[in-house]
């Protein structure tokens, strides 16, 4: 079995050149159709028809509704489970949290910046006001 196909005529575009108003020259790019003439193209197809043998040894072998169901509830399992974790996950207050970590580092930054202004006034260095700390709260005396 075969078929043969055409196609309308094949276009020729081009672009001209216009004018504006005033005398001014525009330069763009105006499209037209033009036909071009003696051109036909044809495409045969020469594809087999299904046989009716084909078709009935392919039997379709679809997936049963108790199937259907079970792959269900499993797949309702699942996310309910995801759900809970991602719960679970931002409900936490202790241990190693995003929150948890976003105050450690600005407690740490705020210290940071207190032992280098106080570095500043006073012409102590940081391992020098540690010491100095632990030396006037009695726990030791290592500062001279």
């Amino acid at each position: 079995m075969s078929a043969v196909m055409s196609f309308a005529p094949a276009q020729r575009v081009s672009a001209s050149r216009i004018s504006g108003k005033a005398g001014s020259s525009i330069t763009s790019r105006v499209l037209r159709a033009q036909p071009m003439v003696n051109v036909k193209r044809s495409i045969v197809c020469t594809a087999n028809p299904p046989s009716t043998t084909d078709a009935a040894s392919t039997k379709s072998k679809g997936i049963t509704i108790e199937e259907q169901r079970t792959v269900a509830k499993e797949l309702v399992k699942y996310f309910n489970d995801r759900a809970y974790e991602q719960e679970y996950i931002a409900s936490r207050v202790f241990g190693w949290t995003t929150n948890a970590e976003v105050t450690n580092s600005r407690w740490v930054m705020f210290g940071l910046l207190v032992g280098l202004m106080t570095e500043y006034a006073t012409s102590v260095n940081f391992p020098g006001q540690v010491a100095l700390t632990i030396t006037n709260m009695g726990f030791a005396d290592i500062y001279e």
